[in-house]
């Protein structure tokens, strides 16, 4: 079989690495590695002999004008969240997402591969390789962070909202669980890899083509906001913030905020819009429910500290205890119930039979284990009920749940460095049971057209 991985950043290069290994060695497949960042191309270069070249990325001149993959009006629903995040104009955009195009189109032509693998997949790179597969059949495996420590997402149909199970009620989450093949319970050593980082003549030669490249924001639209100049500043105001010294109520409710521009908030929340629109309703509905004295603890995610301010908020809301640095693993096991709209953070909260209230779209926006959000008219009855606590069938409940998504959804490991390496077996194994499952998915298709 032939695997192709789209190294989306530097940060998956060991991870990405340590899983082709095992497909290599393990599993006798072929594995062919994309990226045309140039930081990010020259250190997987620097590190494999299996990356399809950037200069095919672009095409010369009256040819590179003929060959538009994406026309203008399609660019547009691709690109919305990234443009949002990222700024630029649908001109600098529309020529992004056609290059990329040209550089899947022309592997996929070259190398004909059987299944591709990618890091989250709602991004610009992300939408392009799934229609370019699609129009070939070939299957998709997407990746991103699992919802607890030290775990890793890998589904064919997205991930977050646009995982298989989210579509799925609940019984049929246990009865997919139930036909999968289990993992392998053998404990294996992953290759060794050892990463060869990119010198500093390599480093300054390309921030040197980057400062003299005065189109390098068109031509790299999503490269907006990554100098990392920013991000050590950042971790320095980050560093520089002290942790908060509070003593706990006895009973609160727990509201912890989301990255502000996250594809969980832009993209899959259908009743509030922004972080700010989710604290204040849920903030209301706590107030009717349970009266204006009921404690309510903030706590702002760490990605958003130095980078997003929430001052105003604050300041507009005094009856509020508001965080910014404290031990959350503390305040879940304290809160006598959980508000999110669909983090990771919702569903520790389930996993520890916290009454929790879900406003988004999730893969475990489920009734039977979580207090779920359609409609805000619903809003109240819900808090009311989450007030109650979580009874012994729904405790039931969760703990089949979470028993299904170690079989169907979350992976071992994690994309950091040396621990990644680790996590290598456990990926290359689901990566091919997710093959194998798709392979017969169509087949049993096939026959069911054939029957018809």
């Amino acid at each position: 079989m032939k695997i192709a991985i789209f190294v989306l950043a530097d940060m998956f290069v060991p991870l990405m690495l340590s899983t082709g290994h095992c497909l290599e060695q393990r599993h006798g497949h072929q594995v062919r590695y994309l990226n045309f960042l140039p930081h990010d191309h020259k250190l997987l270069s620097k590190n494999t002999e299996q990356l399809f070249p950037r200069n095919l990325e672009t095409l010369d001149g009256s040819a590179q004008e003929q060959n538009i993959l994406f026309p203008q009006d399609d660019v547009k629903d691709m690109v919305n969240f990234m443009q949002l995040k990222h700024g630029g104009s649908l001109s600098e955009w529309h020529g992004r997402v056609n290059a990329v195009a040209r550089y899947v189109q022309r592997f996929i032509d070259a190398e004909a591969p059987d299944l591709f693998v990618v890091w989250n997949g709602q991004d610009h790179i992300g939408q392009v390789i799934s229609v370019l597969c699609r129009r070939k059949d070939i299957p998709v495996v997407y990746l991103e962070n699992g919802y607890f420590a030290n775990t890793l997402q890998a589904d064919l149909a997205g991930v977050n909202a646009s995982a298989t199970l989210a579509a799925l009620d609940y019984d049929a989450v246990l009865a997919q669980a139930q036909s999968q093949p289990p993992s392998s319970t053998d404990v294996q050593t992953a290759p060794a890899l050892e990463l060869r980082p990119l010198t500093r003549t390599q480093l300054a030669a390309i921030a040197l083509a980057h400062r003299a490249n005065l189109g390098y924001y068109t031509q790299y639209p999503e490269q907006r906001g990554s100098s990392r100049i920013k991000t050590w500043q950042i971790k320095r105001e980050r560093a520089a913030i002290p942790n908060d010294q509070v003593t706990l109520p006895e009973h609160f409710a727990f509201v912890p905020l989301q990255v502000h521009d996250d594809t969980q908030v832009l993209l899959n929340s259908r009743l509030v819009h922004s972080v700010e629109e989710f604290f204040e309703t849920v903030h209301a509905a706590i107030r009717r429910t349970c009266g204006p004295d009921y404690p309510i603890i903030v706590k702002e995610h760490p990605e958003d500290l130095g980078r997003y301010d929430y001052s105003e908020l604050r300041q507009k809301y005094p009856d509020v205890i508001w965080l910014r640095k404290f031990d959350i693993e503390l305040l879940l096991d304290r809160a006598t119930m959980v508000f999110v709209i669909n983090s990771s953070v919702g569903l520790q909260a389930v996993r520890r039979k916290k009454p929790t209230v879900v406003l988004g779209e999730s893969f475990y926006s489920k009734p039977e284990i979580a207090f779920v959000v359609k409609d805000l008219a619903q809003l109240d009855a819900n808090v009311q009920r989450a007030a109650t606590g979580v009874d012994e069938m729904m405790s039931m409940r969760i703990d089949r749940f979470l028993e299904a998504l170690d079989r169907t959804l979350f992976v071992k490991g994690t994309w950091k460095y040396p621990a990644c390496i680790q996590a290598g077996p456990a990926l290359a194994e689901r990566l091919v049971a997710l093959h194998a499952g798709s392979a017969s998915a169509e087949t049993l298709s096939g026959r069911s057209v054939a029957n018809s």
